[in-house]
């Protein structure tokens, strides 16, 4: 059956018969968010693995049997056998819908399959059929509303007992992204700093929220440089847009490597490394401050020097008109992640 992504949880609580949730669409943070809170109703314990199968996109398109095999799998606990698919980093095609098509026909155990993935469209046959079936939840998971935006961010003002204009949460709003995790995590930082000041004026707030542009940039840039390649080049390839998209995310990466050597630089000095974090003006926001100590572990100052010389040369190149943009910041993105990866491993 189809369900709304707001009224899944309560459904999921009232524990009808179910054995497959599919959670998909454009909305990738509020897919997340509900695989994870799916998990934790649930209680499902992702460490036991008598009772709990996680299944990776891309494992499974190099071995499709490897999904039979798993609800096949008896649980060695009390709980039904309870399988994790994740292909939000797969293009799905037919012979991927077949397999998990088959499988679920066929297999008549005790189990629970979710799914997380991109978006499928309503035409697609797995998506049709999960919506047909009485033991199995659909839910679309649509961009962010912008009504819902402006009543979250009025609520805040409200609690906090700020008064602005309707035109100005209007523009504000506008700051937002289509995103429901990245909004979270705005709307988190406008709420920190309700708290943590009196003489708020619109233009400080205005100053405070990421243009919701840069958001979907600066999500790249933390994945990209925490070593993160299969997700770095996936948001690439949902957001890019044109040669404009090329310059602005260089100059991203280059304010942040920026903020990563002067970080560096204070240590190689004696500084302490979470004390400059926690210190640094301006003010780094403190969640993601555990992040960005973990990304100045991977990166050396020769190492942020390399970085700086590829993105100038990419810049030329972009405005030289003469090479694809896109293919040379997915080669940046892909050589940038890979040397954040191979620094963690070592």
């Amino acid at each position: 059956m189809k369900i709304k992504s707001d009224n899944f949880l309560t459904s999921l609580k009232n524990k009808n018969p179910y054995k497959i949730v599919l959670l998909h669409g454009p909305n990738y943070g509020l897919v997340n968010l509900l695989y994870n809170k799916t998990i934790d109703v649930l209680s499902i314990d992702l460490n036991d693995p008598f009772s709990v199968s996680k299944v990776d996109g891309n494992d499974f398109k190099e071995n499709p049997t490897i999904l039979n095999d798993s609800i096949s799998t008896f649980s060695m606990g009390k709980d039904k056998r309870i399988v994790l698919l994740d292909l939000t980093y797969v293009t799905i095609n037919k012979t991927i819908e077949n397999i998990i098509l088959n499988t679920i026909k066929e297999n008549n155990n005790d189990y629970l399959l979710l799914i997380k993935a991109n978006n499928l469209g309503s035409k697609n046959d797995l998506v049709k059929f999960i919506e047909n079936l009485d033991y199995g939840f659909l839910v679309p998971c649509y961009e962010e509303n912008s009504n819902n935006v402006k009543i979250d961010i009025s609520r805040l003002f409200n609690k906090y007992g700020f008064n602005f204009s309707t035109d100005f949460i209007s523009i504000l709003s506008t700051k937002f992204n289509p995103d429901t995790l990245i909004n979270l995590t705005e709307l988190k930082k406008l709420e920190s700093f309700l708290i943590d000041n009196e003489n708020i004026t619109e233009e400080s707030i205005l100053k405070l929220i990421t243009d919701n542009i840069d958001l979907n940039f600066n999500k790249i840039i933390q994945l990209c440089t925490s070593g993160k390649i299969k997700e770095s080049l996936f948001y690439l390839d949902k957001i890019y847009e044109n040669s404009s998209s090329a310059i602005n995310i260089t100059r991203l990466f280059m304010k942040h490597f920026k903020i990563i050597e002067k970080i560096l630089l204070k240590v190689e000095n004696g500084s302490n490394l979470s004390e400059t974090i926690n210190n640094a003006r301006p003010p780094i926001f403190f969640k993601d401050r555990p992040l960005l100590t973990t990304q100045c572990r991977l990166w050396s100052l020769k190492k942020i020097n390399l970085i700086f010389k590829r993105l100038i040369e990419i810049e030329l190149k972009c405005k030289s008109s003469i090479y694809p943009d896109k293919i040379l910041i997915s080669q940046f993105i892909l050589s940038t992640s890979l040397m954040a990866k191979n620094s963690a491993r070592t």
